[in-house]
Formats: C-alpha cells, sequence, structure tokens
C-alpha cells in the first residue's frame, strides 16, 4: 500500500479537504474522499488492475494514477463544479432546457389530446459502475399501443458535477424494440444517472436510471 495524499482546499468560503489512498494490490483501486465541514461531501474511485495485470508492479505508476487523480478533484473544486446552486435555478433551467415543443406536447400528453410516443420497458434498467449495462426498451405511442420503428435512441450518462457523455446511438426496430449493452465506467465523482432518450416524428421520452457502486 502506497502513503495517500491530503490537501486543503479554499474555493470561495468554504474549505474542502481531499484524501486520496491507495487500497493495496488485494484490492487495486485507488480512492479520493473530499470533505467538508468533518463529512463526506463525495467520493471517486477508479481501478488500476491494468498496472499489475504485467509484473513486476511499478510502485510509481501507481503513485502517479493517486496523483492524477488527487489534482484532478482539485481542479474540479477550484472551477466550481461543487458550487451550491439556489433550487429554483436548478428547477427553471430544468424547464428551460426542453424545447418549447417538447414542453407543449408533454402538456397534451398529459391531457389525453395527443397520442405520442412514450417509451416501455422490457425489464428494469439497473446500471452498475464498472459492469456491463444492457438496455431493452420499445417505443410506442400512448394511446393506440402502436409500435414506434425508426425511432432515434441515445443512451448518456450523465453527472450532477461532470458532462454528460454518450453511450449509446441507434434507432428501435419495426416492433418498436431497441436492444443495446455498453460497458459502465468503474466511477465517476457526484451523483450519476443513466438517461434513456427516444425521439421520432411521433414525439419524445425518456427514461432515467441512478447508477449505483458495485
Amino acid at each position: 500500500m502506497i502513503t495517500g495524499f491530503n490537501t486543503d482546499v479554499r474555493h470561495g468560503n468554504r474549505l474542502f479537504h481531499i484524501q486520496t489512498e491507495d487500497k493495496g494490490q488485494a484490492n487495486p483501486k485507488i480512492e479520493t474522499l473530499i470533505y467538508m465541514g468533518g463529512e463526506i461531501l463525495d467520493s471517486y474511485r477508479s481501478s488500476y488492475e491494468d498496472l499489475i495485470a504485467m509484473p513486476p508492479v511499478s510502485e510509481s505508476a501507481i503513485q502517479g494514477r493517486m496523483e492524477e487523480q488527487h489534482r484532478s478533484v482539485i481542479r474540479d473544486i477550484k472551477n466550481g463544479k461543487y458550487d451550491l446552486t439556489p433550487p429554483d435555478f436548478v428547477e427553471q433551467q430544468a424547464f428551460n432546457d426542453r424545447p418549447l415543443d417538447q414542453a407543449i406536447l408533454e402538456f397534451l400528453q398529459q391531457e389525453g389530446d395527443v397520442d405520442s410516443l412514450e417509451l416501455v420497458l422490457d425489464q428494469p434498467l439497473k446500471p452498475v459502475f464498472g459492469s456491463l449495462f444492457r438496455v431493452q426498451i420499445r417505443a410506442r405511442l400512448c394511446q393506440s399501443q402502436i409500435p414506434v420503428s425508426g425511432a432515434e435512441v441515445a443512451v448518456k450518462l450523465v453527472s450532477s458535477i461532470k458532462k454528460a457523455t454518450s453511450l449509446l446511438l441507434g434507432q428501435t426496430g419495426t416492433d418498436g424494440l431497441f436492444v443495446g449493452e455498453v460497458q459502465l465506467p468503474p466511477s465517476q465523482p457526484g451523483q450519476c444517472a443513466v438517461v434513456v432518450s427516444c425521439t421520432s416524428d411521433q414525439g419524445f421520452d425518456e427514461l432515467k436510471a441512478a447508477v449505483i457502486a458495485m
């Protein structure tokens, strides 16, 4: 086990403590904890199994990974990734991020005045960090239940502190079915979720599922 790093970082009027440590070759992971006010604010874990797969193990390479991860978290803090956002601003932003026609379509759908696209799960979405994630959804019209073929499907990984990452792109088949698989990363800081969205001439719908740690 390699000696870790401990750093205090002040950003604005908030003091963060960052601690990065090696979990040991029996559990080859690098863990960074972010504290504020004595409580854990966030955590980040990454694997270095690739470094121990081909002995002899280079401790300097492991330490380099630790330092890189430690510095990356410090940069995130200084760049405002953990800045507080007023709740009313978050709610307003969530609405403003949607196109106006989508907001209107969703309203009409709720009122029962339009037969628009909806996504249906054949099996629950269960994304887990570091594992193979399977997506199996069906696109159909919400009232007539007619399958929607050729609809554009996008699967993204979204985070509370990082930009969204595209995972899968595709289209529904003639039966409205879309099936795909993707390997999720070992870990990411912040709260993360997988978002499955579907777009066609009949409308737009999306499903979300929080990503859990192994």
